[in-house]
């Protein structure tokens, strides 16, 4: 019989870096509906987020109208988690590249660092662009859901603003949009990844009757961080 000492090695990363137990139960909650390489993905960014400086969504300025944002403890698996949902959209569609190709890599990167640009970026370029996507895009619900991407990460909602924002005629040309994106490492050609993502699983879930923001729901709520936790 294997010991516990044992047992807690089984756990381990190849690069030796342990996966906490809070990112095995997940993968084990998980296991039953997403493909292995899915789930390889979901448990490196659950490692990698602290890395890549997701914990903190910029903070609001004294005065606003805006909520507070998560808690610094719920925040990481809250950001994954949304992160997660978005791939697992697209592995739905069946529209995603085998892991560990530079496109694979391409798509996370994508994922996280737009979300990472929203979130923390205090440019004035990039809060602009994030506002004024939502307000043309959801009109009187921008505000109720600028305020939920911000205490939960990716939603459909803030998706769709995001994508149609970024078709329209000359918004990358606004002056230091391009600069203050490329701070994350990101810049038109990540955008242009999830915008093609989005209209080919949009496609996909068409002949399947469904939405993207339907799928996109049911696998929020299978992810860490959905508000049933």
């Amino acid at each position: 019989m294997p010991t516990a000492r044992h047992r807690r090695r089984s756990t381990a990363r190849p690069s030796g870096i342990m996966i906490g137990h809070s990112e095995t139960s997940q993968a084990r909650a998980l296991g039953g509906s997403h493909p292995p390489h899915l789930l390889l993905t979901a448990l490196s960014l659950a490692l990698l987020f602290p890395a890549v400086a997701l914990s903190q969504p910029v903070r609001n300025k004294p005065g606003s109208t805006m909520q507070p944002v998560a808690q610094p403890s719920r925040t990481s698996s809250v950001y994954i988690g949304s992160v997660m949902a978005l791939l697992a959209t697209f592995e739905d569609a069946g529209i995603l590249p085998p892991e560990g190709t530079p496109q694979a890599n391409g798509i996370i990167k994508a994922v996280i660092q737009f979300q990472s640009a929203f979130l923390k970026s205090t440019h004035p370029a990039i809060r602009q662009f994030f506002t004024d996507a939502h307000r043309v895009t959801l009109g009187p619900r921008a505000e109720e859901v600028e305020t939920a991407f911000r205490q939960t990460g990716w939603s459909a909602d803030t998706f769709d603003a995001v994508i149609t924002a970024g078709h329209t005629d000359n918004v990358w040309n606004t002056e230091g949009l391009s600069e203050a994106f490329r701070e994350f490492n990101i810049g038109k050609p990540d955008f242009d990844i999830l915008a093609r993502l989005y209209e080919e699983s949009r496609a996909a879930f068409s002949t399947q009757g469904k939405t993207f923001q339907q799928v996109y729901t049911q696998r929020r709520r299978e992810m860490p961080g959905a508000k049933s936790e």
